[in-house]
């Protein structure tokens, strides 16, 4: 395989390989079991207009299921509470975009597991291409670790900022700021995603980690296995 091809997959898998972690990590959170736990947090704030935790559990799991399952808009603009729509149009609106982040997110995801999945198979080909890929998997695993250390960081330390940010880089102006009354705000105040974004990093610092570990192990064992080669000597 030539060098430069080499070095290509290489930068491919530890580029992508942080991708692939994060949005893991996202899509482990946007499930039944994670509004349980959060919710069930004895210092979760309580929702001020009357929600108990039973019916946020129901509101937010259909809300979670329209987002994971790219569902009509109708799914959540037919709910109701007392009679009346759950979600205003504004809501309804952010939650099409939101629906159109994640998937284009998820997309991208596959997209790039597809691309690491054929890299890796291309250096594991060869015996002598293996210690490129065990370092490209150390370095994605690296690289993974430090970049979430350090928007975790940046989250514990400056909060709001990085909340607003976050909201800038995906959300037009305006479109994502609403009343505390609001039913989004009611199933998902801001402690909510806080401990949505610690938990985020925390997954994919340990995956990060775990994954650098595999790859350093991988460089062992191939530098062991290339020390024990014995050159085979000519039969006269």
């Amino acid at each position: 395989m030539p060098p430069l091809l080499i070095r290509l997959l290489k930068l491919l898998i530890s580029f992508l390989l942080p991708l692939v972690l994060v949005v893991s990590s996202v899509r482990l959170l946007v499930t039944d079991q994670y509004l349980s736990s959060e919710y069930g947090k004895t210092d979760f704030p309580p929702d001020p207009f009357g929600f108990d935790q039973a019916q946020r559990l129901t509101y937010a799991s259909a809300n979670f299921e329209y987002v994971r399952g790219s569902q009509p808009i109708d799914a959540l603009a037919n709910q109701q509470s007392n009679g009346l729509p759950l979600y205003n149009a504004r809501e309804l609106s952010h939650m099409r975009d939101v629906q159109n982040v994640y998937q284009s997110v998820w997309r991208l995801w596959q997209i790039a597991l597809a691309l690491v999945l054929v890299a890796g198979v291309a250096l594991s080909w060869r015996r002598e291409t293996r210690a490129a890929l065990a370092a490209a998997i150390q370095w994605g695993g690296v690289i993974s670790a430090a970049l979430v250390a350090v928007v975790g960081l940046l989250a514990v330390v400056a909060w709001r900022l990085w909340f607003v940010a976050f909201h800038k880089i995906f959300f037009a102006a305006g479109t994502w700021t609403f009343n505390y009354s609001d039913t989004l705000i009611r199933l998902f105040p801001e402690n909510f995603w806080f401990d949505a974004a610690m938990t985020i990093s925390g997954l994919t610092l340990i995956g990060g980690l775990l994954t650098a570990l595999i790859g350093w192990l991988l460089r062992e064992g191939v530098r062991a296995a290339s020390t024990n080669i014995q050159p085979s000597t000519p039969q006269p």
